[in-house]
């Protein structure tokens, strides 16, 4: 399977490049960059965990960011809600990848701990750990399904505009005629003429963080 790990790893890197792209035109579109920059270090923090080569920074280093994340996104959720900037599905995420990190943490631990007193292999999670993976799965499962909604949405919009600005098909909408919708479809518009400007756009947000969702999901039931 280490092609498939590889393979997910090369993924997750783009994802985390796409959110650096985005991360730095974000106060120019008008986006939250905290949020950007979440999910670039999610990417970054998976690519980590999936690359067969091993992970380039210590666990310390991912459970600060990952930790600081989830504190930061928890706050935001007490002072304004849950739909703020999609600030609990920031929470989750943090969450997860800490979850993930500490269990690959005990795995090492067992691992070192079997080879040094018994010569045997390292212990799997337990069972309380299983049922925290399933039930995280589940909830990125869900958020794939949220997300593929938020993409067609945004479609709908952009087409939407297109018909009543009667432009050609390849313009991008106005910011003034952009759709907002939280998370997934988040305020994207882009320039017009720049090589980039697809990378900006509410669909491709969608299609950004449809995969990593769906990376997130693959990755908690292998700790099963």
């Amino acid at each position: 399977m280490t092609w498939f790990t590889a393979l997910l790893a090369a993924v997750s890197l783009g994802l985390g490049l796409l959110h650096l792209v985005r991360l730095a035109t974000a106060r120019r579109d008008g986006r939250p960059a905290v949020g950007e920059a979440s999910h670039a270090a999610m990417g970054f923090g998976m690519a980590a965990m999936f690359s067969p080569l091993g992970d380039p920074l210590p666990a310390a280093a991912w459970i600060a960011v990952f930790g600081l994340s989830a504190a930061w996104f928890a706050a935001s959720v007490l002072r304004t809600g849950l739909e703020t900037d999609d600030a609990g599905h920031h929470v989750v995420c943090g969450v997860a990848m800490l979850f993930m990190l500490g269990i690959g943490l005990q795995t090492e631990a067992s691992g070192a701990g079997a080879h040094a007193h018994h010569g045997g292999g390292a212990a799997g999670p337990g069972a309380w750990a299983s049922v925290v993976a399933i039930g995280l799965a589940g909830y990125f499962a869900w958020h794939v399904m949220r997300c593929g909604d938020r993409f067609a949405a945004a479609h709908r919009a952009h087409t939407a505009v297109l018909a009543t600005a009667g432009g050609p098909a390849e313009q991008e909408p106005h910011p003034a005629h952009t759709a907002h919708t939280a998370g997934c479809a988040a305020h994207a518009p882009a320039v017009e003429g720049t090589r980039l400007a697809v990378l900006r756009t509410p669909q491709a947000a969608a299609v950004a963080h449809l995969v990593m969702a769906s990376a997130m999901a693959v990755m908690l039931l292998t700790m099963i």
